[in-house]
């Protein structure tokens, strides 16, 4: 392994594409995407990813009392909450509709639980600052739901009707991407969408040689999402590498080996309803950075894996 390396910088593309029969590229969505809009080289505007690193490793960072959070992701609620247990209140300004954020549905009523405020169909128009250029107010446009997009929701449209909101901070959560100018370069194939392209069955990418996956070719995903990738592309790395004939498939069942248990239901299966975890209470949680959600007790885990799926059949195999 070599660390501290930045490819592109301290090693060329072309000095790995030398060296290596096969390059996977999963560099994943690491940039914050940026919102280009007037206002935005005023102080105590925050990019969301830095803001939460630094909060993170317990730093100070000065956001005022009131703060606006741009977006309806899980960074934008991540943000908001955040904002909350600093002690300031926070906003979040979305251009669609509650329904049509992508953030997890229950995060989003956990920061509503907790007192963030949401202003919706709201796309930011200009950032205000004051004479010494600190960030004094935010102004919006009001938006309406147009025709379907590719994303499958409805496009917001901007209406003439314009919003001021009074505010001391601003946090930019609009979506995470990676350096495209280096793919470029780099003589890599992008979508319209910025994304990387690759044949889905093999991953490799417009680049002999060279193979991406994760959120490179998906957009900001999960871990599961990545490492399933990578696991795929490795066997059809492999397999070009070796040859069908020569490339182990025994090795690459060993990472998913099936088990044999009787499907035979020991017992009668629980009635109970469905288990979920204890929240602490919104009053005390906002003012804490502790785990909001506590894990289910060892009774209620045992009869949650007993219930109408039948889990239990494969935990008491597991148990032996």
């Amino acid at each position: 392994m070599v660390f501290n390396t930045r490819i592109g910088f301290d090693v060329p593309l072309n000095e790995l594409a030398s060296q290596f029969d096969a390059v996977f590229l999963s560099i994943g969505t690491w940039k914050e995407s940026w919102l280009y809009l007037p206002g935005t080289e005023l102080q105590n505007v925050h990019p969301a990813l830095p803001f939460l690193e630094s909060i993170a490793r317990q730093e100070k960072v000065p956001m005022g009392a009131r703060v606006a959070i741009i977006g309806g992701g899980n960074a934008a609620i991540d943000s908001a909450r955040t904002v909350m247990r600093m002690g300031a209140q926070a906003t979040i300004l979305y251009r669609r509709e509650r329904k049509d954020m992508p953030a997890i549905d229950e995060e989003i009523q956990a920061a509503e639980d907790e007192g963030v405020r949401f202003v919706f169909l709201a796309a930011p128009h200009r950032i205000m600052g004051d004479a010494e250029g600190h960030v004094k107010a935010i102004e919006i446009v009001k938006t309406r739901l147009g025709e379907y997009d590719k994303s499958g929701r409805r496009r917001p449209m901007p209406t003439n009707e314009v919003q001021r909101y009074e505010c001391d901070s601003v946090i930019l959560a609009v979506g995470e991407t990676f350096d495209q100018d280096f793919c470029k370069a780099s003589g890599l194939a992008l979508t319209e969408e910025g994304m990387i392209v690759v044949d889905r069955f093999t991953y490799e990418t417009s680049r002999p040689n060279f193979y991406a996956g994760g959120d490179v070719i998906t957009g900001a995903s999960n871990v599961s999402n990545a490492m399933s990738c990578g696991k795929q592309a490795a066997q059809k790395i492999d397999e070009r590498l070796m040859g069908p004939s020569l490339s182990d498939k025994a090795r690459w069942d060993q990472l998913f080996p099936d088990f044999e248990y009787s499907r035979t239901a020991p017992g009668e299966p629980s009635l109970s309803r469905r288990h979920v975890g204890h929240d602490v209470p919104a009053a005390l949680r906002v003012h804490t950075q502790q785990e909001v959600v506590d894990g289910l007790s060892a009774q209620e885990a045992l009869e949650e894996c007993r219930r109408c799926l039948r889990c239990d059949l494969r935990a008491t195999v597991g148990a032996n």
